[in-house]
């Protein structure tokens, strides 16, 4: 019988939260892209991979660290925010907050909880 042993290599694993957009899945407002630049604590980090939410917001809230490092952002559709509605809302925030509170509510096109 074989004995197999295996050397882990220390991983560690960084989870940003996309920064604010203008809405539920559309682009970053002006003041987050600025943000987004700023992401500066890991130009001196080695990033070996990036996986992201399809959503707009979020490829772009990681797309200045990973041009700088010349990475490819893998985008994961397992990451996929439900959708609120297939039409821009105006109140998307109250709707949303309505989704949490009535699992059943859906709205134009939209899912439910």
């Amino acid at each position: 019988m074989k004995r197999l042993e295996v050397e882990f290599m220390e991983k560690k694993i960084y989870v940003v939260r996309h920064c604010e957009a203008v809405g539920q899945g559309y682009a970053l407002t002006e003041r987050s892209k600025r943000r987004a630049r700023d992401l500066t604590f890991f130009t001196n980090i080695k990033i070996d991979w990036v996986v992201s939410s399809p959503m707009l917001r979020a490829v772009q809230s990681v797309g200045p660290i990973t041009e700088q490092k010349s990475l490819i952002v893998e985008e994961d559709e397992r990451l996929t925010e439900s959708i609120l509605s297939t039409k821009m809302l105006l109140d998307w925030l109250e709707k949303l907050e309505a989704s949490f509170e009535d699992i059943d509510v859906a709205y134009d096109s939209g899912e439910s909880s």
